[in-house]
Parts: C-alpha cells; structure tokens; sequence
C-alpha cells in the first residue's frame, strides 16, 4: 500500500481553461450589448441579422436564411413574419416555384439601414477600440483558424 501518490495532482484550471472560458463568455457579453441596443429600434438580433441578409441579398428563402443564421428553418419563419408585422420584409413568390417565397427588405427596412450602421458601428467601434487594422485581420484569421479546427 502506498501512502504518497507518485503522480503530481492535475491543475484544476489550466491556461487553456481559462482562455476557453474568457472565450465562451465574450458572445454572451456581445449578445446582451446587441440586445440592449438593438431594444430602441425593436428588433431581436436574429430579426437584425436576418434583416441584414436580406439587405445585402434580396430574394433569398426562408431556406437560405435559416442556414446563414445557423437555426432551424421554422425559427427562421417567426422572425420573418416579425419583420413582416414591422414592415421591414415582404415575401414574395418564387417565379419559377409557387411553394417557394423569397424574402425582400421593403423600402421602410432601406431607411432603417442608416440608423442600424450606425449603432451597430458605435458597437464595433467599442468592441474593438484599440485594436490596429493588421490586429483585427489577425484576429480574423485567429476566428478562421479556430473553425476550422473545430469543424475538422
């Protein structure tokens, strides 16, 4: 029987931890700063960033939408009858498929556009104040290469 252990003790919180950890709590942190800024304009920030799509793509399916924004398709169709409530989407039929309709930002949404860069600059411009432009590609690369890790 041996009374001392011959193995040392495991850390309990590695660097790596601890840097996971930083990680996973910068997200929550943005989302609740998106949230509260995105409250005054009366948006979700799904209906934002499915709106932001649209704007940058007009005519994309409920389909296409839900796989940019990585959720289920029919989470997809609540913020989409949302931003059709507010005036921000319409939908229209697919010209080559009767059951498909594609999703356009009204002109109401285009004038919104404005007031949405701007706080979402003002978001950004907090987000990573500091930051130099080569420290930002860096960082992207950094988010590039951690996805990619993840995803293989």
């Amino acid at each position: 029987m041996k009374l001392v252990s011959s193995q040392p003790e495991p850390e309990i919180l590695t660097a790596l931890d601890a840097l996971t950890f930083r990680f996973e709590d910068l997200p929550r942190q943005l989302r609740r700063i998106i949230d509260e800024a995105l409250h005054g304009h009366d948006l979700s920030r799904t209906q934002w960033r499915l709106l932001a799509y649209t704007l940058r793509q007009e005519g994309l399916t409920q389909t296409e939408l839900a796989g940019y924004l990585e959720i289920e398709r029919a989470s997809a169709g609540l913020a989409i009858d949302a931003l059709e409530k507010k005036a921000l989407v319409a939908r229209c039929q697919h010209p080559d498929d009767r059951r498909v309709w594609r999703i356009v930002p009204t002109a109401k949404a285009k004038t919104l556009l404005h007031e949405l860069r701007d706080t979402m600059n003002e978001i950004y411009a907090q987000l990573f104040k500091g930051f130099s432009a080569l420290e930002l590609q860096l960082l992207g690369n950094f988010f590039e290469r951690i996805a990619h890790n993840i995803k293989a």
